[in-house]
C-alpha cells in the first residue's frame, strides 16, 4: 500500500479511492479528538468566528476555537484540549471555529474519506485509515495531510505524521502487506526519530513556543500523549461541517 505524507497542504490532492488523514496537531486535531472522547454529541466546524457564532446560536451549541491562538469574544472556550477535557461536554453539543486547522479540513471535504489524525490517536487512526483504503474498491492509497501553519511547515504535525506513518507500517507488516512509503513519508518517520521523546519533539516546536506565549503550556503535555485514545473522527460534508466518530 502507498502512503505518502504531504508536509504542506499544498502539497496534498484528492484522488479516488485516496484516505486522506489531516493533522493540525497543536491544536485543533488533538481538540476534536478529545471533545468526541468526552462525549460530546454533535461536533460542528464553522469557517470564521461570526459563523461559529450564528451556528452556536442556531444549534443551541457551545462555541470554542481561536484566532491567532486566542480566544475570540463571545467563545466559550479557546481551542484548548486540556481546558476542553475539564469541562464536562457530555451531552452537549460544540461548534469549533480555529485559525488554520478547521480550514484545512474544510479545503479537503470533497475527499471520499477524511480522518483526523494526531499523537492521541495515532494507532487507532492508522488502523482506520487502513480499513478504510482496503475497502476502497479501487487501487487505495493513504496520504497524511499536515495543517501547518497558514501554509507553511511546522515540525509538530510532521512529527505526527512520521508516527502515524509508523503504526502503518507496522501493522501492513504483521498482515504481510508491506508499505511502500514515498520520500515525504520517510523523512517525517526519520524526523520523529530526531527527537529523544515526543515531549521534546513538542516542546521545540513552533506551536510548543505559542502555547507557552499565550499561556498555555499545559496543552504541550496534553497534545504529546501517544496512543492516549481510540476515538477516530472522520469528516462529514455539508452545511454546516460536522465530525462524528467512525464506528469502531
Amino acid at each position: 500500500m502507498m502512503i505518502d505524507v504531504a508536509l504542506i497542504p499544498q502539497a496534498a490532492g484528492i484522488l479516488p479511492g485516496r484516505v486522506l488523514i489531516v493533522i493540525d496537531q497543536i491544536r485543533a486535531s488533538t481538540t476534536i479528538t478529545t471533545v468526541l472522547d468526552l462525549g460530546c454529541t454533535d461536533l460542528f466546524l464553522a469557517g470564521d468566528v461570526r459563523a461559529a457564532r450564528r451556528l452556536g446560536r442556531v444549534t443551541g451549541s457551545l462555541i470554542a476555537g481561536e484566532r491567532h491562538a486566542r480566544k475570540p469574544p463571545g467563545f466559550d472556550f479557546d481551542n484548548s484540549p486540556s481546558e476542553l477535557a475539564r469541562a464536562g461536554l457530555g451531552g452537549r453539543s460544540l461548534v469549533l471555529s480555529t485559525t488554520n486547522g478547521t480550514a484545512v479540513l474544510r479545503r479537503f471535504r470533497a475527499a471520499d474519506a477524511v480522518l483526523v489524525g494526531c499523537l492521541r490517536n495515532a494507532r487507532a487512526v492508522a488502523v482506520a485509515a487502513i480499513g478504510l483504503a482496503r475497502a476502497s474498491g479501487q487501487d487505495g492509497s493513504i496520504q497524511v495531510v499536515c495543517a501547518g501553519r497558514l501554509g507553511t511547515f511546522v515540525i509538530e504535525d510532521a512529527v505526527a505524521a512520521g508516527v502515524i506513518v509508523g503504526r502503518m507500517v507496522e501493522i501492513l507488516g504483521d498482515d504481510g502487506d508491506p508499505a511502500e512509503l514515498t520520500d515525504a513519508a520517510a523523512a517525517a518517520v526519520r524526523l520523529r526519530a530526531s527527537f529523544p521523546d515526543l515531549l521534546s519533539a513538542m516542546a521545540q516546536s513552533d506551536g510548543g513556543a505559542t502555547l507557552r506565549e499565550i499561556g498555555r503550556p499545559d496543552d504541550i503535555a496534553f497534545c504529546a500523549e501517544e496512543d492516549a485514545s481510540g476515538m477516530v473522527p472522520r469528516l462529514v460534508a455539508g452545511e454546516p461541517m460536522r465530525i462524528v466518530a467512525l464506528p469502531s
